[in-house]
């Protein structure tokens, strides 16, 4: 599913660009290309025509079948399509419409995102703190967390950045007036990896 793989500011980029293109008159569109209950009554009762007269083997009229049969196919195509997608907010969708539930999705294994390897943090020669860390398998992204009081406390940690590269991550807003405790995981959407081991950086 688009976006179910990417990070919140991949996703809210999308939505946002979306957002821009898809007016009420796009929408009204797309409505337009779909079967709705009278259009298919009306495509299948033509279809049912064509096929019974089409079956005394006359060209024309098997040619006219041939094109009822695609035009059906294409609605048979969309419903489904569509009942599919629906199946995301109400999975008994396709059931309803006599398409049999939907297939189940296998099981996610357990190791999805590796656990981070290689974190280190270091100073440029200007004084610019930096992060980087070796590639983790199964991420999108880096979530680099902070915390300048009990590591041991869970409330005490707090996000500081998210990025989409793994190496000399720019570390900004920390309180340098005291300790501070680093740690970083990979990410994948809503899929979260195991945390890397602490990084300390001394008071400045």
């Amino acid at each position: 599913m688009p976006g179910n793989h990417d990070s919140h500011s991949e996703v809210i980029a999308k939505s946002a660009a979306l957002t821009e293109v898809f007016t009420e008159e796009k929408f009204a569109y797309m409505l337009s290309l779909c079967p709705n209950p009278e259009s298919l009554g009306t495509d299948h009762n033509r279809y049912e025509a064509t096929y019974t007269a089409s079956l005394k083997g006359d060209p024309e009229k098997v040619k006219a079948c041939e094109a009822e049969r695609v035009v059906m196919t294409q609605n048979l195509a969309i419903l489904h399509g569509i009942a599919k997608v629906l199946s995301v907010k109400d999975p008994t969708v396709m059931e309803k419409l006599g398409f049999g539930k939907p297939p189940e999705k296998a099981a996610i294994a357990s190791h999805i995102i590796d656990s981070p390897h290689g974190f280190k943090v270091f100073f440029d020669p200007k004084g610019n703190l930096f992060a980087t860390l070796g590639k983790v398998e199964g991420a999108k992204g880096y979530e680099l967390w902070a915390c300048d009081g009990d590591p041991n406390v869970e409330s005490n940690w707090r996000l500081v950045l998210f990025s989409l590269n793994c190496k000399k991550i720019p570390i900004t807003g920390l309180n340098r007036t005291r300790t501070n405790w680093l740690k970083i995981r990979g990410i994948r959407g809503n899929i979260t990896g195991p945390w890397s081991y602490l990084q300390s950086v001394n008071p400045a």
